[in-house]
């Protein structure tokens, strides 16, 4: 099979499996040898975060190896992709190839499994079997939304460090309710004596982590934000509560080189899709922002950054969010909010999203296009926020590859 065809029959498979993911992944590892054995292992759980974490400590760890006499491969496993599905899977910055996903495609799907693989579950394991071949020694791994019953926790090695950078209300149908349960269910990737980095969040859900590291004998660091004389590669307010996750694992793994190689490594990080700037003139900002807490993260942000302004937002979401919690905490710096449609399955109709929003309150409007919405925007001379969803941001970006569009 050619790259598509493995990619549309993968994208095909079930998105939450009738299995645990965790017991999936361990029957992936059995059938094919245990790939994942040999790895310096950095898992990364977190409702919001954990991304951009995980780039930060590719880049840290790539920097690492330049300034080492022993040089070494990082690989890099995260989820969603905003463009092409070869971004779940990196090796120093640079993506699996196409000729590879097809090869390590086809030979996964023709492996008989008694349990129904995700397409989540595919991608994690043609990710190990890629790192496997390539000769990588640190793994960079993100959770998908879970931890204790996670796909990623379902692999034989135990982590270097253990990472958690923050808890809020999302999945709850399939996480829990509260703060409180859903940290429970992220601390799942905690294992006896493995050190944990805990970043910003509630005291609820603190708690529960450090109850669990205390619980298994593992000693726990609570991170601190990056001051602002440490320049990072990524913009906004919060990037500096995830730069400090970044800094106590590197600080943890001791790594060559130490704060040279660390401010190397966070100022050098790239993670498109977060507090991007994408144009100047009009001013457009994307970010991925995709729930409540992530969402009040980039209002503090752009507060901070332009204090006193008002914006003009264009959003677009999945209809299983919580996006009238996300519109509210936006609305006292927004002049108005333009609504789209996304071509995805799960999305919500812009219609619907502009009317919902109408209900509650808040000035908001249904384009038919990113483009006019843009055009509309840009009468009113106001920076422009776009948000609501990474496949929106991913879209964007797309369109602006090709040529098209802005």
């Amino acid at each position: 099979m050619n790259y598509q065809e493995v990619v549309n029959i993968i994208d095909s498979k079930r998105r939450f499996g009738k299995a645990c993911g965790r017991d999936v992944t361990k029957e992936f590892m059995d059938r094919l040898g245990h790939p994942e054995m040999g790895f310096d292992i950095i898992h990364i759980a977190g409702t919001n975060g954990k991304g951009s974490v995980a780039a930060f400590v590719s880049s840290i760890l790539q920097a690492a190896s330049f300034a080492s006499k022993e040089k070494y491969k990082v690989g890099l496993f995260t989820s969603p992709h905003l463009i092409e599905y070869t971004e779940r899977i990196q090796i120093d910055g640079k993506q699996i190839s196409k000729e590879d996903v097809a090869r390590i495609g086809t030979m996964l799907l023709d492996i008989p499994m008694e349990l129904e693989p995700t397409m989540f579950d595919y991608w994690l394991a043609m990710a190990l079997v890629y790192f496997k071949e390539q000769g990588v020694k640190y793994l960079v791994l993100e959770t998908g939304l879970g931890g204790a019953k996670d796909s990623t926790n379902g692999l034989a090695k135990d982590p270097q460090v253990c990472a958690i950078t923050s808890i809020g209300l999302e999945h709850t149908q399939y996480l829990g309710n509260t703060l409180a349960e859903i940290a429970g269910e992220k601390a799942g990737i905690i294992k006896p004596g493995v050190p944990v980095v805990i970043g910003q969040m509630p005291d609820e859900a603190k708690e529960v982590i450090i109850d669990k590291c205390k619980a298994v004998d593992s000693k726990f660091y609570l991170a601190e934000p990056v001051g602002e004389n440490v320049k990072l590669g990524l913009f906004g307010k919060y990037q500096r509560n995830n730069g400090g996750v970044a800094k106590l694992i590197a600080e943890i793994l001791q790594l060559p080189g130490k704060n040279q190689t660390i401010e190397l490594g966070l100022a050098k990080v790239t993670w498109p899709g977060r507090m991007q700037v994408i144009s100047r003139k009009p001013f457009i900002l994307a970010d991925g922002a995709h729930n409540p807490s992530g969402v009040q993260a980039l209002y503090d942000s752009i507060r901070d950054a332009f204090p006193g302004e008002k914006f003009s937002f264009i959003m677009a979401v999945m209809a299983d969010k919580d996006y009238l919690s996300m519109a509210k905490i936006i609305a006292p710096v927004a002049q108005r909010i333009y609504t789209i449609s996304l071509d995805y399955v799960r999305a919500q109709e812009g219609h619907k999203l502009a009317e919902d929003l109408k209900a509650i309150g808040v000035d908001s409007t249904y384009m038919d296009s990113f483009d006019e919405a843009v055009k509309a925007a840009g009468s009113h001379e106001e920076k422009i926020i776009a948000c609501g969803s990474l496949y929106f941001i991913g879209e964007i970006l797309n369109d602006q590859n090709k040529g098209r569009g802005l």
